[in-house]
């Protein structure tokens, strides 16, 4: 994926955008390697091409939380490049990755020029925040299988496809990090996990991961309350599963 396909880059002007570009540095990134550490200085701002980066803190026992996810056409650090002060975030590979460095002093002058592109940032901020808005909702008011439900309805809209009726999704992440993500162990998520295998309503083999029933889990995330359709994108169309042929 080009970083064209970054909603940020796509709103510049052409000049802008080459003024942007041309000091770009590309980066590849195994599974597990660091972007870039809390506490670290703001330096760049990188988009993603390929690959899965979560953005996570840890505690003073080494603890981690995952926060959010960032996924190809996303930007990471840009929070640090906006405020001033340092990274707020561990960003780290999921997967093997390929991002592009911008300088972040230029990304906020170009920003600063162009309204498009200002409104475009504005948007991440808010889709990020509404993320870790309702991870710690999650975390701090329901039970283990409301999280973990919640936080595979998430990636479903995010990286799923639907296939015979069924949601597919090549889930890129250990169970160690979707329990990460949902804010429990790995052992909690693969007993709630194997619970619904059981009752049919999601199929979990090896790297993939099949939803048979995105209604009951929306109803275990919702706890039964106020429950909708699933998905339910906004009207500016935001992430949700992309049809794909059965052949």
């Amino acid at each position: 994926m080009s970083v064209d396909h970054c909603p940020l880059v796509a709103a510049l002007p052409a000049a802008e955008k080459r003024r942007l570009l041309d000091r770009a540095v590309p980066r590849r990134l195994e599974r597990g390697d660091t972007l870039h550490l809390t506490g670290d200085d703001q330096a760049r701002v990188h988009i993603v091409e390929r690959g899965i980066l979560k953005l996570a803190v840890c505690d003073h026992e080494g603890r981690e939380t995952i926060l959010a996810l960032a996924l190809p056409a996303d930007v990471v650090g840009e929070t640090a490049a906006a405020d001033g002060y340092a990274q707020p975030f561990d960003v780290v590979a999921v997967t093997s990755c390929e991002v592009v460095g911008l300088d972040a002093a230029l990304l906020m002058d170009v920003v600063a020029r162009n309204p498009a592109a200002a409104l475009e940032l504005m948007r991440m901020f808010a889709a990020r925040s509404r993320w870790i808005a309702a991870t710690a909702g999650e975390r701090t008011g329901t039970d283990v299988p409301a999280r973990l439900a919640g936080r595979l309805l998430d990636l479903a809209e995010l990286i799923g496809r639907m296939r015979s009726g069924t949601i597919e999704l090549d889930l890129p992440m250990t169970r160690t990090d979707v329990g990460q993500l949902a804010g429990m162990c790995r052992e909690s998520a693969s007993k709630t996990l194997a619970g619904w295998q059981r009752q049919g309503l999601v199929e979990h083999n090896g790297k993939t991961l099949r939803i048979f029933r995105p209604d009951a889990l929306e109803r275990i995330r919702c706890a039964g309350r106020g429950a909708g359709p699933f998905p339910s994108p906004d009207a500016e169309g935001r992430r949700r599963l992309r049809p794909r042929s059965d052949t």
